[in-house]
């Protein structure tokens, strides 16, 4: 028997490494996912502690949407890689890992079957392998994991891992799975995106639509690395613009009812970066959404002319002033923000006076100590406009708004989709966005962004540098008359 070798590409290696219950590894077509899933289940095989008797014994569901697909994929995958290890047996629907003192069942689930699902989910399994996860539904998860981990049993030693892999390529925007990879990922989950096919740092290019020539080149060889691109080029030439997006660069998908408000706009890739930092001498502005779940989003315009979202604030049901004393101020007092200035911008509509008391929504931010101004207006297609305006805006050949990654969560989502249009019950897009859980956050940056492109911000920023004694000789418009 020869030897088997494989090397994970980079992404795949991560996934690999990861000790998350569920992980789940997304890219282009032909980037290796499948693969780095088949070596996965046979490493964990392999690592399995011995039972009483010697024998390492596991099971594993590979779960895919239909028998014809397991079959034409991942059952040849899976005995081309592993030849003389692996034994599929139809009768069973069932491949048999036997190598040493591993006994490994590798048991292959068609979902398009009423049955074979109720099978499923009646099993004892050390793990399951979900191929193209997002052809299937996501409420799977939580059953399935339920089955995991439960063989072998304590009579044979227990699981030594157990767990969930996916592989997929990327899901449409306001689905499920969307939903689930980019917005509400559970803590026990990770996700892991491989590079687009086009990218300088795109992976299994080497492997790729390779020649005998090119094979017996190097796998850092330029040549045979551009052997492997055309597999992708030709994609590109021959597919829609929606289909690339999903297929060849790795990014969600456009949401196909066209509803996402900054759908043409934001790219994830090229917006969000890992970490920002303030920088000296430039005052931060604050987008603040008045209400009972005031949200309020850090902002500064740089010395290159950009604008960077440095951080959010959110706040549920809660009034403004607890959202002031309890979650602003002290994201205010931080560190990496001190000797800053700060100036509030927030809804025109907070100027007007309360029915109970005697005071705005600015008189109460003022109060609080901060500089409080109204946007230049409410009018939702001018806010809307002004977000898109930073999204478009390039400088120095990169973008004009970039957004920390880990300090703005919710503003990400929101602007990766979550943040929508309304439908009416016939179907038609509604003219304004959808209140949901993202419109107060993206109400919040809205303002922010006008305020940033209006001048007000250079406008304050000239009162505050202008000396005392001189804005204290400035005649009144009544020393004129």
């Amino acid at each position: 028997m020869g030897s088997i070798e494989y090397t994970a590409p980079p992404t795949c290696a991560r996934m690999m490494k990861s000790e998350a219950f569920g992980r789940i590894i997304a890219g282009p077509v032909g980037s290796g996912k499948t693969t780095a899933c088949i070596f996965e289940l046979f490493r964990r095989a392999c690592e399995q502690e011995p039972a009483p008797d010697g024998i390492r014994y596991t099971r594993f569901a590979v779960v895919r949407q239909t028998l014809k697909q397991l079959k034409d994929t991942v059952l040849k995958d899976i005995l081309a890689w592993l030849p003389h290890l692996a034994e599929y047996k139809v009768s069973e629907s069932t491949i048999f890992i036997k190598v040493g003192d591993v006994r490994s069942e590798w048991l292959l689930i068609p979902l398009d079957d009423p049955d074979d699902q109720r099978r499923l989910l009646s099993m004892q399994l050390t793990g399951a392998w979900l191929s193209e996860c997002t052809e299937m539904d996501v409420e799977l998860l939580s059953p399935l994991a339920g089955r995991v981990g439960r063989y072998p049993g304590a009579n044979l030693g227990g699981c030594t891992w157990s767990g969930l892999i996916a592989d997929t390529n990327m899901p449409t925007e306001g689905t499920p799975w969307h939903q689930f990879m980019d917005m509400s990922t559970p803590p026990d989950f990770q996700i892991f995106i491989q590079p687009g096919g086009m990218s300088s740092r795109a992976e299994n290019l080497e492997w790729l639509n390779q020649t005998p020539g090119t094979l017996r080149l190097s796998t850092s060889d330029p040549v045979r690395l551009a052997q492997g691109r055309k597999y992708y080029e030709r994609f590109v030439r021959s597919n829609t613009k929606d289909w690339v997006r999903r297929y060849v660069d790795a990014q969600y998908g456009n949401d196909p009812s066209g509803t996402a408000v900054h759908r043409e706009t934001f790219h994830s890739h090229y917006h969000v970066v890992d970490e920002l930092e303030p920088i000296n001498m430039y005052p931060l502005v604050v987008g603040l959404d008045f209400g009972r779940d005031p949200c309020a989003i850090i902002c500064q315009p740089d010395h290159r002319g950009r604008l960077l979202l440095l951080e959010e604030v959110i706040a549920e049901d809660i009034g403004l002033e607890l959202q002031l004393q309890r979650a602003l101020k002290p994201a205010l007092l931080q560190e990496r923000y001190f000797g800053r200035a700060v100036i509030v911008v927030g809804d025109p509509a907070g100027t007007q006076r309360s029915t109970l008391y005697e005071e705005t929504s600015f008189d109460m931010v003022k109060r609080e100590g901060l500089m409080a101004y109204p946007a230049p207006t409410n009018d939702i297609d001018r806010r809307i406009a002004a977000v898109d305006s930073w999204l478009l805006a390039q400088r120095d050949g990169g973008p004009g708004l970039l957004i920390d990654r880990e300090r703005c969560p919710v503003t990400i989502r929101a602007l990766n989709g979550g943040y929508k249009y309304a439908k009416l019950k016939n179907g038609q897009r509604k003219p304004t966005p959808d209140k949901n859980e993202y419109s107060h956050v993206m109400d919040a940056l809205q303002y922010a962004a006008l305020a940033t492109l209006g001048g007000l911000v250079d406008m304050v920023a000239a009162r505050m540098r202008r000396p005392a004694r001189e804005a204290a000789v400035t005649p009144s418009s009544r020393g004129w008359t």
